[in-house]
């Protein structure tokens, strides 16, 4: 591979200009493009240029950065042929001024924390089959899989959904999803509109000790503007709502975004798939100022309001769902940073952040006339206080050291009054009877440091650890994280291991006797990858994992069952039983992704998984996981066609969804669904495979420029499982085979002004 030398001589004045964003950051030879940073830790440490500096770096976000660089699509990367001669941006310090000579193309990228995947809201907005959603694009990414085509949950590596963090502009928040249950990180679309984000980062590997920990990833969102702003507005119409956006320079030298958005389909229909339609709307608001030299301040607040109504005929003998629903949502999320410049080599960031939610769902038996079986009036909220800070107190050693409290307040009312038929029981009695009724305020604790290491050779170490202590039920946890990356024949290799703890669910941990019993889940995580290709043609990466859980919530009642294997809980009143932290579970996989550029006009990406999960319940035994789907691959296409259109197309497939036969003489005796305890998770389905093709034009007026696109989810038409429901009103029916998304239209119209 070509080696690259960067010259970079560097100039600085003290005049606080904006911040470099996440990809900008780097301690490897860094990627030139017209608006970047460029601080002294940039140049590699094999250089002979005896002037290297020493300036600490920070993110767009202002949190602060271990030394490894996201790494940036192949539809990022800008090469050294467009690179101008010399080059002028704004840093955190100060207006840098480099020279930069290039006399060859560089092909070392580095990675922030092992695997991260840097995506942009071109992106996002122009893929198929995604509508336009955030969450939506993650499924298409490696080791990432989908609970079901109707919602936006994402499983990371074998994990339940619960194990995602969402972070905004450094604001932790519990979801950004319309539809989403408490303790749950999926729903119908997103609640942030695409014109606001800048970029996404999804830290799957050894992530950094900063962040409130998970157990699969964490997704960190950036709405930040990289510099001054011009007014400007966006109106659009689509399938995912009508709403718009305004962009407004404010203050001394900071920018005031605004952002809403109100759903369109119950206009158009009364049944999406669901036997019902969603309502919601959602409104951000983000402001953010330069007061002096030193400290600037960024915030914002997201609000969603959204509502269900699901009614299965009670005429229809084929229905599988006896259960009326009804279910309404409010959540919000608030938060400040102030973020203030110590030094050249140091600074520090305070927040404070509240985030709010409650839900109210209505569950009705149709077969016992009506009679309610689940009723939940919940609100829970978070109070954050946390400070971050970071120093360079060497040329090869950077610091990092943060601590966060907060506020827990919880009120649920919950009743399940007179229990239900569980599937997983030969009993046809109802079960699981529960009535609660919580009010408190509980509070949890974190501190954390970590230490980046640049040694001889391109060689990195990154140490860190976190100490948690959580109040309800009294429980403290130590992780501790290591990661080395160095080159190996002019390839970046990586590997690391990481151990992270999450509290359970909160839901699950205050019913029955469950707080006694239950305790943090934990996992331990080891990693590994390295660039395959890197070039300005192709950019290939190879990724491996495993991770070991312990101390995960089961059944005590059902000893097949662990919750790693609950994913989708939306309506189902019979999840709510006694549990017990005995599970342990065992995921692993190897992730291949490809970047290629086949023209000037077309752009290839591709993704192919190999990845197998199982858990345990409380007998001890494990099983494949719900989502146990060991291959996984995705094909995209992107053709620039010329006069402003664009045409976007994407392939999924998967190996068949893993899933447990009836017991036939049992559920044809009861006429329910009774399951074979002895298949558990035994019998795959027919493999997934759905394409998509999405197509938009624009065209430029006098006044702005008019974007419009047409597309169609599942053009084939391929009837996907889902799952298999009994048949209750046809007692010699037997199940009936629930598909995901039949073939879907998409379109919208977007104009920017």
């Amino acid at each position: 591979m070509h080696s690259t030398l960067v010259k970079i001589h560097i100039v600085f004045c003290l005049t606080l200009n904006g911040f470099p964003s996440r990809a900008q950051q780097t301690l490897m030879p860094p990627r030139l493009a017209n608006g970047e940073d460029r601080l002294c830790a940039d140049i590699p440490r094999a250089t002979s240029d005896k002037r290297r500096s020493c300036v600490v770096r920070v993110a767009s976000d202002g949190v602060p950065l271990s030394p490894f660089r996201a790494k940036p699509s192949a539809a990022e990367t800008v090469h050294n042929d467009e690179l101008p001669k010399t080059h002028t941006a704004g840093s955190a310090f100060g207006i840098v001024r480099s020279s930069v000579n290039v006399e060859a193309p560089h092909t070392q990228q580095d990675s922030n924390e092992g695997f991260e995947r840097r995506i942009t809201m071109d992106e996002i907005k122009t893929s198929a089959g995604t509508f336009g959603d955030p969450s939506r694009f993650i499924q298409m990414l490696p080791g990432v899989v989908s609970d079901n085509d109707q919602r936006n949950d994402f499983l990371v590596r074998g994990g339940n959904p619960s194990e995602n963090l969402f972070v905004i502009d450094n604001i932790e928040i519990p979801s950004i999803n319309q539809l989403a249950l408490s303790d749950t990180t999926g729903g119908f679309v997103s609640m942030i509109d695409n014109a606001a984000v800048r970029h996404m980062t999804l830290h799957t590997d050894a992530y950094d000790s900063k962040f409130d920990q998970r157990l699969s990833s964490v997704l960190e969102i950036s709405t930040r503007p990289d510099g001054p702003v011009e007014a400007h507005s966006t109106a659009e119409l689509g399938l995912a709502g009508v709403g718009g956006s305004t962009t407004l320079p404010w203050s001394r030298d900071g920018s005031l975004f605004i952002s809403a958005r109100h759903s369109v389909l119950h206009l158009l229909t009364n049944d999406i798939g669901l036997n019902g339609v969603p309502i919601y709307q959602n409104e951000l608001i983000r402001a953010g100022d330069r007061i002096s030299e030193r400290d600037n301040w960024w915030g914002l607040s997201l609000t969603g309001i959204d509502s269900i109504k699901i009614s299965p005929s009670a005429t229809n003998a084929w229905e599988t769902n006896p259960f009326d629903i009804e279910y309404h949502g409010w959540r919000n999320a608030t938060g400040l940073n102030w973020q203030h410049l110590f030094s050249t080599k140091s600074f520090g960031i305070v927040s404070i952040a509240n985030s709010q939610q409650s839900q109210r769902m209505l569950q009705t038996d149709q077969l016992q006339s009506n009679t309610t079986v689940y009723n939940e009036k919940t609100s829970d909220g978070i109070t954050t206080l946390k400070y971050d800070g970071m120093a360079q107190v060497a040329p090869w050693l950077t610091l990092t050291a943060g601590v966060r409290t907060s506020l827990d307040r919880m009120n649920y009312r919950i009743e399940q009054p007179i229990g239900l038929q569980n599937p997983y029981s030969e009993s046809p009695l109802p079960m699981d009877k529960t009535s609660l009724n919580r009010r408190f305020t509980t509070a949890s604790t974190a501190e954390y440091t970590q230490a980046s290491f640049l040694l001889p050779f391109r060689t990195k170490i990154v140490v860190g650890q976190r100490l948690t202590h959580w109040a309800l039920g009294g429980h403290t946890e130590w992780t501790p994280k290591i990661l080395v990356a160095t080159p190996i024949q002019s390839r970046l290799v990586h590997v690391g291991y990481a151990e992270y703890a999450q509290a359970p669910p909160t839901l699950y941990l205050l019913n029955f006797d469950n707080q006694q019993r239950l305790k943090p889940m934990r996992v331990q995580q080891v990693t590994g990858g390295t660039d395959v290709i890197n070039n300005r043609h192709v950019q290939a990466t190879l990724e491996l994992y495993q991770k070991r859980y312990s101390a995960y919530p089961v059944a005590i009642n059902y000893p097949q069952l662990s919750m790693a294997n609950i994913a989708d809980t939306f309506g189902q009143a019979f999840l709510m039983f006694p549990m017990i932290s005995k599970g342990y579970g065992l995921a692993r996989g190897i992730e291949f992704s490809l970047e290629a550029r086949a023209s000037s006009r077309i752009r290839l990406t591709s993704t192919l998984t190999y990845a197998r999960s199982w858990y345990s319940g409380l007998d001890g035994v494990l099983r494949k996981g719900n989502f146990d789907l060991p291959v996984v691959v995705n094909l995209g296409a992107i053709w620039t066609i010329g006069h402003g259109t664009l045409m976007t197309t994407r392939y999924s497939g998967a190996s068949g969804r893993p899933y447990t036969p009836d017991n036939l003489a049992l559920s044809f005796a009861q006429n329910r669904d009774v399951y074979d305890l002895t298949k558990i998770n035994s019998v795959r389905a027919s493999a997934y495979s759905r394409l998509d093709f999405r197509v938009e034009n624009s065209k430029r007026f006098r006044h702005g420029t008019m974007t419009s696109h047409v597309g169609l989810q599942n053009v084939l038409g391929t009837s996907n499982f889902y799952s298999n429901q009994w048949r209750p009103r046809c007692p010699k029916c037997g199940v009936l085979q629930q598909d995901q998304m039949p073939r879907f239209p998409d379109g919208g119209i977007e104009y920017q002004f």
